[in-house]
């Protein structure tokens, strides 16, 4: 073993391990490291060995297989037109017909003329005016008067046992406010017959209010829990 780096010239160091025997152990070096330069020595010779490279095995070549040709269909000869006594035959048929048929047309058209053909006459066609009359009804769609509020406010007191108390009937002029109050102790429910607005459900000194921008009318209202307690709104215009 060395103590020096041969790179460098620094001190090595030596890596050991400990093997045990019979009657005790020893330390086996395995390895030199130089700390300054890095340069390293396998000292159990594992490097010498020199592995041998692999042969591969060798693929067998496919062989190609040769397809042969296919000849090419042989293409029978045209048959050529047999010329012979029945072809001849055929011939004098065809010429004796054709001079039928012209000897037929020329005795229609010049040697007999036929009878008189009769001319048909077709009628005149008469023009027919059609008149669509179409009335036209105006509608009149009345003018409603547009009601703006007044600004004036009418209370209308209620009680579960007295109903509308002192004003059961109440007339206004278009555009005025109604203002309901609940002055009794227990919860009512205020109901327009005529469906002006949904049940309002009074509790004890709660009110509602509501504007009529109706031009007249007369409309009526109720307590739900007794349907006995009735008042009347009547609009005067």
């Amino acid at each position: 073993m060395q103590d020096k780096c041969p790179n460098c010239g620094g001190p090595l160091v030596t890596k050991t391990i400990k093997k045990q025997f019979a009657t005790g152990s020893i330390d086996y070096p395995i390895s030199q490291t130089c700390p300054k330069c890095n340069w390293s020595k396998d000292l159990t010779g594992a490097s010498d060995i020199v592995s041998k490279p692999v042969e591969m095995p060798l693929v067998a070549k496919k062989e190609e297989v040769k397809i042969p040709p296919v000849p090419p269909k042989a293409v029978p000869p045209k048959a050529q037109p047999v010329s012979g006594p029945s072809s001849d035959i055929n011939k004098i048929i065809i010429v004796a017909l054709a001079i039928l048929v012209l000897g037929g047309l020329a005795w229609a058209f010049f040697l007999y003329p036929g009878a008189p053909t009769k001319q048909v006459e077709s009628p005149t066609p008469t023009a027919t005016a059609t008149v669509t009359q179409t009335t036209v009804q105006a509608t009149s769609t009345p003018v409603v008067a547009e009601v703006t509020p007044t600004g004036k406010s009418i209370p209308v007191f209620l009680d579960s046992d007295r109903g509308f108390i002192r004003n059961k009937e109440i007339t206004i002029k278009p555009g005025d406010e109604i203002v309901w109050r609940n002055t009794g102790t227990d919860t009512i429910t205020l109901v327009s017959s005529d469906g002006l607005f949904d049940a309002q459900l009074l509790a004890n000194d709660k009110e509602f209010r509501y504007t009529f921008l109706k031009s007249s009318g007369t409309y009526n209202f109720y307590l739900k829990e007794n349907q006995n307690l009735n008042g009347t709104i009547v609009i005067e215009s």
